[in-house]
């Protein structure tokens, strides 16, 4: 059965994420206050189960913050999933990404209106 103050842990948890380069457990639960509007006390109670009840409110706070969390992350991914994408891109033009950012649509093989320059007119060529 899942309590209210073990899911508030868990839920602590999660916006604390993995320990960043340098930062102890109580630099991570300040962050996850700051991130909450909980305060410092109350997140370090409820990280040691020391919290006996969650009010309504900071459920309501904890389950926001791990939304957003969630939220960024995916962010996160989408835009590591993009650069992917665009990385791969480059390699199938051979287009540095210097040059990326001043390539032209005549740079990749398109005309000014999408076309590709190997596409014609449909009046050309034909049989007059």
């Amino acid at each position: 059965m899942n309590t209210a103050p073990s899911e508030a842990r868990s839920l602590v948890e999660l916006i604390a994420g993995p320990l960043r380069l340098g930062e102890n457990v109580k630099a991570a639960l300040s962050r996850v206050a700051r991130t909450t509007g909980l305060p410092d006390r109350r997140v370090r109670g409820i990280w040691h189960h020391e919290a006996r009840s969650i009010r309504s409110e900071e459920m309501d706070r904890l389950r926001q913050a791990a939304r957003d969390v969630r939220a960024e992350e995916l962010a996160r991914a989408e835009y590591r999933s993009a650069l992917s994408l665009i990385a791969a891109c480059d390699a199938t033009l051979r287009v540095s990404g210097a040059d990326l950012a001043r390539a032209s649509a005549r740079e990749v093989g398109e005309g000014h209106d999408g076309a590709s320059r190997d596409d014609r007119p449909l009046d050309r060529g034909a049989a007059r």
